[in-house]
């Protein structure tokens, strides 16, 4: 298999080979430094401790050793040796420090120098990474030393204990340098799952600062929307108040007939407006701050058919017909009654809105097992796709969307339903399909529990 393919294959063993070799490279310039220091003044030693016929011989080849073991270290602290050539470089100081070994102990006739091979091959597994290097370099130095020992008559008189001296040092060697590997491979995985929990909490800490930023902006819009719905409540107000007593003429008629149908029309359209800021204020009081609810035993029975009449008059226009099919006993809970009537009514007239003429919204109330009430709002209207029931809940979203839709309203109904539900711990379920009509259904529980009182 080419490199490339093994890389395609294997790409987290050659990123571990990679930085094993890098790793290695680092580690020859202070072993090429050592072995350059050390032959330096094995070149003075040589001058004084060696026979003099062999003092020049020697002393030259120790400093020819340090200047190449010198190269080699200058050359991987200027970065000419690229990392993938580190084991090579490792494998030259090796034979470099075998070549004195050798001729030393040629050169001297004493079989004792065996240990500088011993010493080598430990060497070799305390400093050095690589498996292929240290396995040729294992096969060199005990050839080497074969031949060595056997020209100096070292393997007839001492062969057997310095073979097993030249085992032994094997033995340290391969031990040496595994326990080294496996050191230097857990090192690597250790940084590459720190850099990987950096990356996510970076990642994590991005995500929280977005938020953050969407946080404020948000509120920034909402207290807008709060601040601007309460401006626009006093001039509503008064429009209500002045188009009121326009249509009832309290200081005396208006003239032609026409007028009293514009302050109809004015009064339904500040009504109509009123609701939509209403609507507003709450979601927004919701999001700011909370809604502190007040909790109190109901009468199930009595607040569906206010609920029914406030909405009787519109269905009555619409032409379509309200039917309460409750059959008691009722449930009995603890939940805010306001807010319960304006889930209702939000509810009702949503059905009624979306109701052709000649269908029907029927509000059915239950009781389920566990004594939680279980409201159904059903009507026979246009219904609703998929799609649109995944955008229901959608503040100022719409159905009916368009320049030329033919239902009124704001999109915000659903979405202060469901806000609503939420703080006072029921759910809301939607069921449609388009041309079936739609079915909501409420479910509150007994009692609102204490951490759903005042919920943001």
């Amino acid at each position: 298999m080419s490199q490339q393919a093994r890389m395609a294959v294997y790409p987290e063993d050659d990123r571990i080979a990679r930085e094993l070799s890098a790793i290695f490279r680092d580690s020859i310039f202070p072993i090429s430094i050592y072995v350059a220091v050390l032959f330096a003044t094995f070149t003075v030693l040589h001058l004084f401790a060696m026979p003099p016929y062999l003092r020049l011989h020697m002393a030259g080849l120790a400093l020819t050793t340090a200047a190449i073991a010198a190269a080699i270290g200058l050359s991987v602290r200027t970065e000419l040796l690229a990392p993938r050539f580190a084991p090579l470089a490792g494998f030259a100081l090796v034979s470099l420090c075998l070549i004195n070994a050798a001729a030393q102990m040629y050169m001297t006739g004493d079989a004792q120098q065996s240990t500088n091979f011993g010493l080598l091959l430990v060497a070799m597994g305390l400093f050095f990474l690589s498996r292929l290097y240290l396995a040729l370099s294992f096969g060199l130095i005990l050839s080497v030393w074969l031949s060595a020992a056997h020209l100096v008559g070292g393997l007839k008189e001492d062969g057997i204990h310095f073979g097993f001296m030249m085992f032994l040092a094997m033995v340290i060697a391969l031990l040496a340098q595994e326990i080294r590997l496996r050191g230097t491979r857990r090192l690597i995985a250790m940084r590459a799952e720190a850099a990987e929990r950096e990356q996510k909490l970076n990642q994590a800490l991005a995500k929280a600062q977005l938020y953050a930023t969407a946080e404020r902006e948000n509120k920034a819009k909402t207290e807008f929307l709060a601040n601007m719905s309460h401006e626009l409540r006093t001039p509503l107000n008064a429009i209500l108040g002045f188009s009121e007593a326009m249509q009832k003429e309290l200081f005396g008629p208006l003239g032609h007939r026409r007028y009293v149908e514009y302050t109809h029309d004015i009064h339904n359209a500040g009504a109509h407006l009123l609701s939509l800021v209403d609507d507003i204020l709450d979601l927004s009081r919701i999001e700011l701050e909370g809604m502190t609810l007040t909790t109190q035993k109901i009468d199930f029975a009595r607040v569906c058919n206010n609920c029914l009449a406030i909405v009787r008059g519109r269905a009555e226009r619409g032409g379509v017909q309200l039917r309460f099919e409750g059959v008691p006993p009722f449930p009995e809970i603890e939940t805010d009654e306001r807010r319960l009537k304006q889930i209702l009514i939000n509810l009702l007239s949503n059905a009624v809105k979306f109701t052709p003429a000649g269908g029907a919204v029927t509000l059915d109330l239950a009781r389920s097992m566990d004594g939680s009430a279980v409201i159904r709002v059903v009507d026979t209207g246009i219904g609703m796709s998929r799609e649109e029931l995944d955008n229901a809940l959608r503040p100022f979203w719409q159905a009916d969307a368009g320049l030329d839709r033919a239902f009124e309203g704001t999109g915000l109904g659903l979405a202060l339903v469901s806000e609503l539900l939420r703080m006072m711990g029921g759910r809301l379920y939607l069921e449609s399909e388009p041309g079936g009509g739609t079915i909501a259904t409420v479910i509150l529980p007994r009692r609102i529990r204490s951490e759903n009182q005042a919920v943001a």
